[in-house]
């Protein structure tokens, strides 16, 4: 942060004896601090005198009491010339010279004024500012080095030896020199405030934001500290607190530089474009020629998509800055989301050659070349730019998104993640990688990424879109509920933000909450077939079965053809097997099958296909729902069932091998293998599966059950209706049934 330093000036010096009474009265006057009556009457002795240095000397001091330091210089010089051994008046000579800037001839009088002596630390003090404001740090770091020797207590030497060490990038010495000011004056409000932008240039934001919170308890009033703060916070993706100190800042002082397009960056970074827009409309109204404002509005109007807006603005930096090649670069993608492929090449091409070293130029100039099916062009120029910068986060992003569009979904996630590697909060990194690692079926991965994404931007909505609409996001993330409640707070209006929370709600088994979700969800949206599908399952799990049929029917009656229906016939046809409506649960598994099927749509006819006693194409359906999802032990051990019915023998065997394959520890395995064997007439093998069983599960009712039905078949209904009694007493559904049948 650079300062302008200020000479202070000395006050007015008087000698004690004059050789008339206008020099008398012009120093009482004076001395009076009637400094325009001293110089009326100085000037009266001068006309009476004009080879007196002393008046003249008076003279000047005077101006300089009223700020003529024009008429000041005039006067020293003529005393000096007079009376060149006045040491004094080379001091104050170039403290007036120092009040219009003209530092080098300030300069020059302080060596004089120095060279006369005796020397003293305002000398050194104010030649150090002199020197500051010509640029040389490093002489004023000395001449205030060496004013202190003279008064190594003087908090303002400190103060302007850091303001010279600042500008000189010597930021740990500012610092140093800044806190001894400090210590020597704890209650000055720009020493805090400088060593504030000291501590952030060395990316100390921290330490920089609570040192302008110090200069504000100073001073509540001081806008500059508000919109230094807010920078720092922006730096650290505090945009909301940034924002607040914007708009502070903005109350106490609206026409500070670049405040409005700061404020509309931060909004921007929040994604509230819409607000960042409006900043932008009003800073450009504020000044129309700033061609950094449609640069940076083209930008934003660029992300929503509005690409005719964008081109316009990039249109008008050109024209206000032919030179600027991020204009041309920006440019190009406007023209390239307009379809001027060739334009967009060109644009690029024009700021590559405006600037060798931009990699945004080779960026836009690879996405031209992507259009136009250069796809050896596009590698070529994103890897140019990596070598350019191999931290541009910014490249590996679009050398990514090349990999991305050439359907390397490895590549470029290797490069997404070299993307963040770099910057750990770059929010559209984390999204693309969360959609290659989607195509991947690395669920957990993309859930990963949507979350931290959402952290950084939470008012960026596609975050949480993208979250829900992955496949059962919920077995990935504990914190779904919570989400997507933020995601309803941020855009009520959304139906799918009450969706995918009515399925976070559902997976903790929360049916309550979930059914009220999708509640408001279809009463916002009551053709929304996946919201009425959810609802019905949701009912389905509550026992509501009818107002199930009623929501799945509904649903059917909005689209019964396309694709996406197939689920809803499934779960009608599920919900109607659990009525025991068979004829009409086949029906719909039927029409679901011809849609499009999936092995749980197999799973489900084939029961209903069990439950009616058509084993064989019962077994079908297990053969079909196995060879979709090979890893079903569902499938196999029902399929095993079925064929068990039917007497295959060695079908039963084959089914149960593959499913023993994939879960050799599984309890149910060894219980449908019981029942297998029962119906194949091998009781004895029944039992040694259920003692198995609950080898591996001592309280699973389901072992006891079936060990009962075998020890039955084997006579022993004693032991037989002794286990099914403790399958009693461990809750099981179905142990009633059969003690009323075999047990009384």
């Amino acid at each position: 942060m650079k300062k302008i330093l200020f000479l202070l000036f000395l006050p007015l010096y008087s000698l004690a004896q004059t050789a008339g009474s206008y020099i008398q009265e012009g120093n009482s006057k004076a001395n009076a601090k009637d400094y325009k009556g001293a110089i009326q009457d100085f000037t009266r002795a001068i006309e009476l005198n004009n080879q007196n240095a002393e008046v003249f000397y008076y003279r000047a001091n005077a101006y300089g009491n009223i700020k003529d330091y024009k008429a000041a210089i005039n006067d020293y010089t003529q005393a000096l010339a007079l009376k060149p051994e006045l040491a004094n008046g080379y001091l104050y000579k170039a403290n007036a010279e120092a009040a219009v800037q003209d530092y080098q001839a300030a300069i020059v009088d302080f060596d004089k004024a120095i060279a006369r002596g005796p020397k003293t630390a305002d000398m050194f003090h104010y030649r150090g500012n002199a020197k500051s404001n010509m640029g040389d740090n490093v002489g004023a770091i000395a001449d205030f080095t060496t004013a202190l020797q003279f008064t190594p207590n003087d908090a303002e030497l400190y103060k302007y030896r850091g303001l010279a060490k600042n500008n000189n990038n010597d930021f740990i010495g500012a610092i140093a020199d800044y806190s001894l000011a400090i210590k020597l004056s704890p209650n000055s409000v720009e020493v805090y405030q400088y060593r504030a932008g000291s501590k952030a240039s060395l990316n100390d934001y921290n330490g920089a934001i609570a040192d302008y919170t110090k200069t504000l308890s100073l001073n509540p009033n001081n806008a500059e500290a508000y919109f230094y703060r807010a920078n720092t916070r922006a730096k650290l993706n505090d945009n909301k607190g940034a924002i607040e100190d914007y708009k502070k800042a903005a109350a106490i002082n609206p026409n500070l530089k670049n405040l409005l397009l700061y404020m509309a960056n931060a909004q921007s970074n929040t994604g509230d474009t819409n607000t960042a827009l409006d900043y932008f409309n009003k800073a450009i109204a504020q000044s129309p020629q700033n061609a950094n404002l449609y640069m940076s509005r083209g930008v934003i109007k660029s992300g929503k998509k509005d690409n005719q807006g964008a081109l316009d603005d990039f249109n008008k930096t050109i024209e206000l800055d032919p030179k600027n090649g991020e204009a041309y670069q920006s440019r190009s993608f406007a023209k390239l989301a307009l379809g001027d492929n060739e334009g967009a090449k060109d644009d690029a091409q024009s700021a590559i050659d405006i600037n060798p070293n931009s990699i945004s130029a080779y960026i836009s100039l690879s996405k031209a070349k992507m259009a136009m099916k250069d796809t050896v062009g596009v590698i070529a120029d994103l890897t140019k730019a990596i070598s350019l910068n191999s931290k541009s986060d910014e490249a590996y992003l679009a050398r990514g998104d090349a990999y991305r569009d050439l359907g390397v979904p490895v590549a470029a996630i290797n490069d997404y993640t070299k993307a963040i590697a770099v910057n750990p909060v770059y929010t559209y990194a984390f999204l693309n990688r969360a959609i290659e690692k989607t195509k991947l079926s690395d669920h957990a991965g993309a859930v990963k990424d949507l979350e931290k994404l959402i952290s950084i931007a939470p008012q960026q909505q596609n975050g949480y879109a993208r979250l829900g609409k992955i496949n059962n996001f919920y077995k990935y993330t504990n914190n779904g509920i919570q989400l997507f409640s933020a995601a309803i707070a941020l855009n009520p209006a959304n139906v799918n933000f009450y969706l995918y929370r009515g399925e976070a709600k559902a997976a903790i088994g929360d049916t309550k909450g979930a059914m009220a979700d999708y509640n408001a969800g279809v009463l916002k949206a009551p053709k929304n077939i996946t919201l009425l599908l959810k609802r019905a399952l949701a009912k389905a799990d509550a026992e509501d079965n009818s107002g199930a049929i009623t929501d799945l029917s509904s649903a059917l009656k909005i689209d019964s053809l396309s694709d996406s229906t197939a689920l809803v016939w499934q779960a009608r046809g599920f919900v109607k097997a659990k009525l025991k409506n068979y004829k009409g649960a086949l029906a719909d598994l039927d029409r679901a099958v011809s849609i499009y099927s999936n092995d749980e749509t197999f799973l489900i006819r084939g029961d209903v296909k069990m439950a009616i006693k058509d084993y064989a194409g019962a077994a079908d359906d297990f053969h079909n729902a196995a060879y979709m999802n090979d890893t079903s032990i569902k499938a196999y051990s029902r399929g095993a069932i079925a064929k068990s019915y039917l007497g295959d023998a060695q079908g039963v065997k084959d089914d149960f091998t593959a499913a023993f394959k994939i879960a050799p520890s599984n309890p149910d395995l060894y219980i449908d293998r019981a029942i297998a064997k029962i119906n194949l007439k091998d009781p004895n093998g029944a039992v040694l599966d259920c003692n198995t069983a609950i080898g591996l599960d001592p309280k699973n009712s389901r072992a006891y059950l079936q060990r009962g039905l075998a020890k039955l078949a084997l006579s022993d209904k004693t032991e037989g209706c002794a286990d099914i009694n403790k399958a009693l007493s461990m809750g099981s559904k179905e142990a009633p049934d059969l003690i009323s049948k075999y047990c009384k």
